[in-house]
């Protein structure tokens, strides 16, 4: 497992609650794959002793992960992650049960097999894999979209957020031969709470830095302050641990939008700038004087090879 302490450690300076924090830094490791499927969670006891915080932040951020289904608790256990990965494994048993049942009411292996091929050769000329991809800025929307539809050799139908309790009303028969529905770890639980009474799979992808931020962040002195500028509902934890695991020294003012004054304040001392993807225009044409840099500028390679398992 991945060092949880440095991974998973609260910012005790943010105003988000540690509970949210823990909650977004487990669920940023999972979608990284830092932590995979079937993998047991640190003890509520264990877990709270090492980040020095309390058992019941610890367990209600377990029982948060729980209901958005990422995890499941299990008496004598301990709490396992419980990705949509799972529902792969659980298709492997449920074909191997059947095959066997075949077996057992009498079914020869020839004509087991000659089934199976069929089967076999019918899927081979079925249509593309297809899936939605559901964004909340349309040109962003179109970049990660493009990205995966190249990576992973399937159509992709991109969806606003806003539209997409709509979209899934009125395609509601269709629905049942996507593959996937695939968003950003951003709009992940907001995704969910409006798709997940639907039958696709809902696939939240990580997005990571540039070469170009990663560059500058190599670049800066060890205990240089640089700013983050995201919008309120945007979480900025999963850059600011990239960063600290770039250059821990390094010290992070996050700053929302509509803190114009603060975050224009800060540009003028901070030794880079950074804007989440939404904000990247809006800031680059402000008066700022410092030189803007955006957030992520890609999927991740783990998340996207993570969708290429599933889907192939």
């Amino acid at each position: 497992m991945i060092d949880y302490v440095d991974a998973w450690k609260v910012d005790r300076s943010s105003k988000i609650s540690y509970t949210e924090q823990l909650v977004r830094n487990i669920r940023w490791s999972i979608f990284t794959g830092e932590v995979r499927w079937t993998e047991k969670l640190p003890p509520i006891r264990v877990l709270a002793d090492e980040l020095s915080v309390s058992v019941n932040t610890v367990r209600n951020a377990y029982k948060r992960l729980e209901e958005q289904e990422l995890v499941v608790t299990k008496p004598h256990n301990g709490t396992i992650v419980l990705t949509e990965s799972l529902d792969k494994h659980q298709m492997e048993e449920e074909l191997v049960t059947s095959i066997k049942n075949a077996l057992y009411w009498r079914l020869s292996v020839d004509e087991v097999r000659a089934i199976v091929d069929k089967v076999l050769r019918e899927a081979s000329v079925v249509k593309q894999k297809s899936v939605i991809f559901v964004y909340e800025e349309e040109y962003i929307g179109h970049r990660f979209a493009a990205q995966i539809a190249q990576a992973a050799n399937v159509r992709v139908e991109e969806v606003a957020l806003e539209n997409l309790e709509q979209y899934l009303q009125e395609h509601r028969n269709q629905i049942e031969h996507l593959d996937a529905i695939i968003t950003t770890y951003f709009l992940y639980s907001r995704v969910r709470s409006i798709a997940r009474s639907y039958q696709p799979i809902i696939y939240g992808m990580t997005v990571e830095l540039s070469r170009r931020v990663t560059d500058v962040l190599n670049a800066l002195k060890p205990d240089a302050t640089i700013a983050v500028i995201c919008r309120k509902e945007e979480s900025a934890d999963g850059f600011v641990n990239m960063v600290h695991r770039i250059s821990p020294g390094l010290k992070v003012e996050v700053c929302h939008e509509d803190k114009q004054s603060r975050w224009m304040e800060l540009a003028k001392t901070a030794a880079a700038l950074f804007a989440s993807p939404t904000l990247i225009g809006r800031i680059s044409q402000s008066v700022c004087p410092a030189p803007v840099y955006e957030m992520w500028d890609r999927i991740n390679e783990q998340s996207m090879n993570m969708l290429k398992d599933y889907l192939h």
